[in-house]
């Protein structure tokens, strides 16, 4: 499989943002990892259906991302897309070889503090940012393929 980019961005599937990443990138599908939401069948067919013109969308857990990637044999350009910094740490950590993670946006909640104006951090999700990076994954910031990217590690 062809992973072109692999994001985090809570809001999934919306608008401008992704239509921008979607044309950057050519992508052709997107797989949404996130264990919660591949339990959810009707908020599956909500995010299929959102998504922009020609792009299939698949949403899985985190096991089922991993095995669909390794076996595939789809050249498709493709997007990893996760609500949450965890899921794709666990990603990770079953064994997928992540070179880059792209943060976009993540809201605050009572345990995540403001790292950037658009990007809420907990303790625990910037403490799986620095094992990505202590173990050669670049973390970085970045809302749109025009804006410059932001290395996570200078603002944790």
């Amino acid at each position: 499989m062809k992973v072109n980019l692999a994001r985090v961005d809570e809001r999934l599937i919306h608008g401008q943002v992704m239509t921008a990443w979607v044309k950057k990138f050519w992508i052709k599908k997107i797989i949404m990892v996130d264990d919660e939401l591949a339990s959810d069948d009707f908020m599956k067919e909500v995010l299929a259906l959102s998504a922009p013109s020609g792009v299939k969308v698949e949403v899985k857990s985190v096991g089922e991302s991993l095995e669909s990637i390794e076996s595939s044999k789809d050249e498709d350009s493709t997007l990893l897309l996760f609500k949450e910094v965890k899921y794709a740490y666990e990603l990770y950590k079953l064994g997928y070889d992540l070179k880059e993670l792209n943060i976009g946006n993540v809201g605050s909640s009572p345990v995540r503090k403001a790292i950037t104006t658009q990007v809420y951090m907990s303790e625990e999700e910037k403490r799986m940012c620095r094992e990505l990076n202590e173990n050669g994954v670049y973390v970085y910031i970045q809302k749109l393929p025009q804006d410059s990217r932001v290395d996570v590690m200078t603002k944790i």
